[in-house]
């Protein structure tokens, strides 16, 4: 059994029901987005958790991936695609495939928090991918059983093609998506994606302090992209791998130029056998974060591979408790 040692700094059961576009009927909701703002409480989350570990032995899958003490299964529906309207400059007709969690516990009317997954494939359970086990649906609806996290609608999104297949990021889509330094990403999901497709369908947070996004490799440096250039939507980055060296070395040098921390949360991870020059990017990363002040959780080492991240996935329902902490909705 792996195990973490801290070095300084502070879908399994869930249906899956196939589907064409989504519509109010999924949400039945979304006073949030169409009417009152409602937001989220963050409390002080403390220090717990932050900094560096390294990751000690081959880790055991998380007894999380089924459920347990009780919790009840939320509802995945699916796939449905989004026809992007002009965000990019080029390849106007992507099409993104996307699947949406909802927890038992939702009550329309009753704001839930937002997570947005890129890369959406490996983290909801989909049987196409057998090697990635986050079964983010079943971790999610254990952690609100529990009370570690709160209600939360999960987005599971895909990388836009030019026909909406749903696995992996061909046509050149995913590297100009989620690797490019830029704002880009980020506009498509907060001033399209999110407006037409979740927003009018759900009661949603306003807060950034309750809205999340996580992602593996190109799709965990996409995450923590977005929440640097939309700080005022997104706090909260998970992400595994994060591919710091696909844009050239732009981050995590960014990160220094902006002296006063962005109230951005990050967890990342890196194996000792990923990619070339991923590690020692990450490594990197974890030191600008901690000398910038910043709520960080880096897990590095262990004997995994870039693919499939195992040491990501061992950690995966305690670092979604480390990200949510202290967040409450009235």
């Amino acid at each position: 059994v792996g195990g973490a040692i801290g070095m300084g700094g502070t879908a399994g059961s869930d249906g899956v029901s196939a589907g064409g576009t989504a519509g109010a009927g999924v949400g039945g909701g979304g006073t949030s987005a169409g009417g009152a703002s409602t937001t989220g409480t963050q409390d002080p989350p403390g220090t717990m958790g932050d900094g560096t570990f390294q990751l000690v032995g081959h880790p055991d899958p998380p007894e999380e991936l089924s459920l347990l003490n009780g919790a009840v299964a939320g509802t995945v529906t699916g796939p449905f695609i989004h026809t992007q309207t002009g965000t990019y400059t080029d390849w106007q007709m992507w099409k993104f495939t996307y699947y949406i969690y909802v927890p038992a516990e939702y009550q329309p009317g009753h704001p839930a928090a937002l997570m947005v997954f890129n890369d959406g494939y490996l983290y909801a359970g989909n049987p196409m991918i057998t090697d990635m086990h986050f079964n983010a649906p079943t971790v999610i609806s254990n952690l609100i059983h529990e009370g570690s996290m709160p209600v939360t609608i999960a987005v599971f999104i895909f990388p836009g093609t030019n026909d909406g297949h749903q696995v992996g990021g061909g046509d050149g889509g995913r590297a100009t998506q989620y690797d490019s330094p830029n704002d880009q990403y980020g506009k498509f999901i907060t001033q399209e994606f999110l407006p037409m497709e979740i927003l009018p369908n759900f009661d949603i947070v306003t807060d950034p302090d309750g809205w999340a996004m996580s992602g593996h490799s190109s799709g965990g440096i996409a995450s923590i992209i977005c929440g640097w250039f939309w700080p005022d939507k997104f706090h909260k980055m998970l992400t595994m791998s994060p591919s710091f060296p696909n844009h050239g070395g732009v981050f995590p040098a960014e990160f220094l130029t902006v002296p006063t921390p962005k109230p951005l949360r990050i967890y990342h991870t890196s194996a000792q056998n990923d990619l070339g020059g991923f590690k020692a990017a990450n490594d990197q990363a974890a030191m600008d974060f901690m000398q910038l002040g910043y709520h960080y959780r880096y897990l590095q080492g262990g004997d995994g591979d870039h693919y499939p991240p195992i040491a990501a996935q061992s950690d995966f329902p305690n670092a979604m408790r480390w990200v949510w902490r202290g967040y409450h909705i009235p």
